[in-house]
């Protein structure tokens, strides 16, 4: 079984670091993006996802919650969030994308991962790759689900890419990257190489995702930094 923490990693440090680290592509076979919350799969995964389905593959979205506590005060949030993916998967391929959803309670997925682990198990088979969230990502929904599909991972010896979400969705600050690999045994950083079309379809993706930021208006990124996020030619792992 192959481990990847993987990471949208956008600040010019990065550039440098990242710059003599070898390609790296996930082998053949299907893939299953595994969400805590709708929009991590797109910000987290979206290079990889377009890449996949371009080149003839198949991606399958399982998205755990709908975020439908997120703003207790907006009752429609968790349709507006659900529909919100729908576009945003509409926008990030030219074929469809099936999406499981398990509908699980913001904030109390831990309570609820056996639902997460039969689906797992209906779900991945054969050479599937499961992408999922960093177990050590710093949010308890995300966590939560990464320790899942790491322990099912290793348990059936099932590849296994594992892709982290800073503050805002726009990938982690250099030194919780470092941290990550720090931690990580004979790890080493790699390139999942992005085409333009890539990097524009991933953009188009991730501006479909209004809700989640008008319900967080007191916090909301200003458009330039989030478009900084989206400006290097690659998606890096670790691995």
């Amino acid at each position: 079984m192959s481990t990847v923490i993987g990471a949208v990693l956008h600040e010019p440090l990065w550039d440098g670091t990242l710059a003599e680290c070898p390609a790296w592509c996930p082998k053949e076979g299907d893939l299953l993006v595994v969400a805590a919350h709708p929009d991590d799969e797109v910000r987290g995964a979206g290079g990889l996802i377009h890449a996949w389905v371009a080149r003839g593959g198949t991606v399958r979205v399982l998205s755990v919650s709908d975020g439908e506590t997120l703003d207790p005060g907006c009752c429609a949030l968790a349709s507006a969030r659900r529909e919100e993916l729908n576009e945003a998967l509409r926008k990030l391929c030219p074929t469809h994308v099936a999406v499981t959803r398990l509908g699980m309670p913001l904030g109390k997925i831990s309570q609820h991962c056996n639902r997460l682990r039969n689906a797992l198990l209906s779900l991945a088979s054969g050479g599937v790759t499961v992408v999922a969230p960093d177990e050590r990502a710093g949010h308890p929904d995300q966590e939560a689900v990464g320790r899942v599909c790491v322990e099912f991972a290793r348990a059936r010896g099932i590849a296994l890419a594992r892709y982290g979400i800073g503050e805002y969705g726009i990938g982690p600050r250099p030194s919780d990257a470092r941290e990550s690999a720090a931690r990580a045994s004979e790890a080493r950083w790699v390139k999942f190489v992005l085409t333009d079309e890539a990097r524009r379809a991933k953009a188009r993706a991730v501006q479909c995702f209004r809700a989640r930021s008008e319900s967080r208006r007191s916090r909301t990124v200003p458009s330039a930094r989030a478009g900084r996020a989206l400006e290097p030619g690659y998606e890096a792992f670790l691995v």
